[in-house]
């Protein structure tokens, strides 16, 4: 629609969910009076910066969170945002995993398509049950032993070769999906093996499930 900005939205005043895909918009702004918004849908537009969240955090309203495809460099400014339950930050230009300490009720976490290098930041998203980060620059599987809950792990197109690092993911004991495909290791010819040896829960390997 080639929307420019968020506006004149403050008369709706029971709206729960939000939708504002491909637009035009460059900032997050004049969302104090949405109260009892939910879901905020502002994917493939033009942000930033993540601001102004404050107010709805502070009404503890805002279950879900949709940022894909925007301009966006830093994770920052949701520490308000302690019932957020999904957070999509999906093809922006991300270099690090950070400003997620708040985030305790989190359980989807999309960050794929940015520049991550290292996997790390998550120490207190313990309730996470999807966690996606598919084709960025990451060369470990690290500091996610404690996410005990995992059932979704995507780590496709990234920069993986050592196989002792999915011990990380060993305490994951409802861990159902696992995507590696095209990071090194999958060039083992044993590849497929490998992960049902050392994730036994898991039943769907990349896009193929598990035969036994």
């Amino acid at each position: 629609m080639r929307i420019g900005g968020i506006q004149g939205f403050e008369v709706l005043k029971k709206v729960q969910t939000m939708c504002l895909r491909q637009n035009l918009i460059k900032v997050i702004e004049n969302l104090e009076q949405l109260v009892t918004l939910n879901e905020l849908d502002l994917y493939d537009n033009q942000i930033r910066i993540i601001q102004n969240l404050e107010s709805l955090g502070q009404l503890q309203e805002l279950d879900s969170l949709f940022l894909g495809k925007n301009k966006i460099t830093k994770l920052q400014n949701m520490d308000t945002l302690t019932n957020l339950t999904v957070l999509s930050v999906q093809s922006n230009r991300l270099l690090k995993i950070e400003g997620l300490q708040n985030l305790v009720n989190l359980r989807e976490l999309y960050l794929s398509d940015n520049g991550i290098q290292v996997l790390e930041g998550l120490e207190n998203n313990t309730k996470l049950t999807t966690l996606d980060v598919a084709s960025n620059r990451i060369k470990r599987i690290q500091n996610i032993k404690h996410l005990t809950e995992l059932q979704e792990f995507w780590m496709n197109d990234n920069l993986v070769e050592n196989w002792a690092d999915l011990e990380e993911l060993s305490c994951a004991k409802s861990l159902q999906t696992v995507y590696l495909e095209r990071n090194p290791l999958q060039k083992d010819n044993q590849y497929r093996r490998k992960i049902m040896l050392a994730l036994p829960s898991v039943r769907q390997i990349d896009a193929t499930f598990v035969r036994f």
